[in-house]
């Protein structure tokens, strides 16, 4: 049985942080010792200008509320129509409740939910969660939400994390539709825990639990093995991409679209060149919104939707690769749900 996305819709929110305005901010980095501007820098190594910053008090769920609530009047129904919800994060409002406890009670719907602790292939893996639940308990409708506010886990003074990390969420509407040849073909996740101290937030687990000395170490903001990393991501985002076509019947070439998560301008430049593939077919948004985890492929997905770009019938490639580390992809061929209304 095919899921197709009959609805998509992002949140992000209303405080825009520019690479001047980091700088101005003082976040550590040095220009006179670089010889660039933080704006230089930035849209050379990882190719962001601004991001979006959550508002004080505000949650992981108010986001992906305000994203679920686009994609459902996108597809035209109502959170009481809704079966389930599965939702992805790696900064939750609280430990308990959930943060998707609160987004099915914001939308006011009543269907089963569950959350999925992820950060980048986040909506990948809820996405894949969802699609068996609907197979398994025979359900018609799902809302999957990824949502994060990974600017609560950036240090003030490393300006890496900063220029790199927005805030945001996004969402899509998956309905059952039966002998379909639209929707997900393929589906591909792995990790390698042993590798995920290469970039992880220490702090705060019951490991090492909030304390004041805990706290003023900085052990609750994200660390980052940058030199580490950068080559892991380029060969596991191709691989992801190269599986999920595979999986699909398909080969890369065939796909009208490449829509990744935004880990780096240069990791998604470098994944392409080796698979082969022209920019042009990429989807890359990160130079306004950062890296926002695993809300960053619905966020773009919804994005070109709206551009009007995708056509019935294209099929579409969704990679993903970070912290875990772990990484994935799906394959999916698009449905154009508002010209079957018409």
């Amino acid at each position: 049985m095919s899921k197709v996305i009959i609805g998509t819709g992002h949140d992000l929110p209303a405080t825009v942080l520019t690479n001047d305005d980091l700088e101005r901010m003082g976040v550590g980095y040095d220009r006179a010792r670089s010889g660039k501007s933080l704006d230089e820098w930035a849209m050379e190594r990882v190719g962001v200008h601004s991001r979006h910053r959550v508002a004080p008090g505000e949650g992981t769920s108010d986001m992906g509320a305000r994203a679920a609530t686009r994609a459902l009047d996108d597809a035209g129904i109502k959170a009481s129509d809704l079966d389930l919800i599965v939702m992805s994060t790696f900064s939750s409002d609280y430990r308990s409740p959930s943060s998707a406890a609160l987004l099915q009670g914001l939308l006011g719907a009543r269907c089963k939910f569950f959350q999925i602790d992820a950060a980048c292939p986040g909506f990948v893996d809820a996405t894949i969660c969802a699609a068996a639940l609907m197979e398994a308990m025979r359900l018609e409708t799902c809302l999957v939400v990824s949502s994060d506010a990974s600017s609560t886990y950036c240090a003030p003074d490393n300006f890496m994390v900063q220029c790199l990390f927005g805030d945001g969420a996004g969402a899509v509407v998956l309905k059952n539709m039966p002998g379909s040849s639209y929707g997900i073909r393929s589906h591909y996740t792995a990790g390698n825990g042993k590798m995920g101290e290469a970039l992880w937030v220490p702090g705060g687990g019951t490991r090492e639990p909030v304390t004041p000395e805990m706290v003023a170490a900085g052990r609750r903001y994200a660390l980052w093995a940058y030199k580490e990393v950068y080559p892991f991501a380029v060969q596991k985002m191709t691989e992801a991409t190269q599986i999920a076509a595979e999986r699909a019947g398909w080969d890369v070439d065939d796909a009208a679209w490449v829509i990744p998560h935004q880990a780096g301008r240069n990791i998604i430049v470098d994944s392409a060149r080796r698979l082969e593939q022209p920019l042009e077919k990429y989807v890359i948004n990160m130079d306004h919104t950062g890296n926002t985890s695993g809300a960053s492929i619905p966020i773009a997905l919804d994005e070109t939707n709206k551009a009007g770009k995708l056509k019935d019938g294209d099929k579409i490639l969704l990679p993903a690769m970070g912290a875990g580390l772990a990484w994935g992809a799906l394959g999916l061929v698009w449905y154009d749900y508002k010209l079957s209304r018409n």
